[in-house]
Parts: C-alpha cells; sequence; structure tokens
C-alpha cells in the first residue's frame, strides 16, 4: 500500500542543509520520493514523502528513520519535534 506522509518538524537547520538531506533521503530503497522544503507559513522544516509500507504507522516510522539517517550532519533527529504529521492512504485496500 502506498502512503504520502506531510511531516512539519521544528528544527534549527539551514537552507543548504536541508537540501542535502532531501537529496539523500531519495538514496534509500524504502521511499519513492522525498521533497525536503521549508513551509511557506511557518518557515519549519516540512518532508513529503510517498512510501510503499504495509501500514500507516510503518510508513511514518519508516520516514523518520530515513530523516534521521540522512540529517546526522545537522542534527535534526536530536535537535528536532515533529510539528505535525499527516499521513494519506493512496490506491485501493486489499
Amino acid at each position: 500500500m502506498w502512503y504520502r506522509l506531510d511531516l512539519r518538524v521544528r528544527a534549527d537547520v539551514d537552507d543548504e542543509a536541508l537540501h542535502e538531506i532531501g537529496v539523500l533521503a531519495n538514496t534509500y530503497a524504502v521511499v519513492d520520493e522525498v521533497l525536503a522544503t521549508r513551509d511557506p507559513g511557518s518557515g519549519e522544516p516540512r518532508f513529503v514523502a510517498r512510501i510503499d509500507a504495509p501500514s500507516a504507522e510503518a510508513a511514518l516510522g519508516a520516514l523518520l528513520t530515513v530523516i534521521s539517517q540522512t540529517s546526522g550532519h545537522a542534527g535534526l533527529a536530536e535537535e528536532s519535534s515533529l510539528n505535525r504529521v499527516l499521513i494519506e492512504r493512496e490506491g485501493p485496500i486489499s
């Protein structure tokens, strides 16, 4: 089942590091695509991803793992907090 996730985190990360996290995240096989940007309203880091997973919880766990593994240089995993999580299922239920 495909899931689209939209995460917003509270973190102090510059634009260059945020871009690098997005580029690195797209190298992981569990992720179909990851877009790392800033939320236009708050300016907080925003990650939008499409992931194939058995459940919404597994999709969220996979994305959080990818972000933590690709943001070590920016300290995003240690220094951030989730501000918003939106998970939408794509496709039919089997």
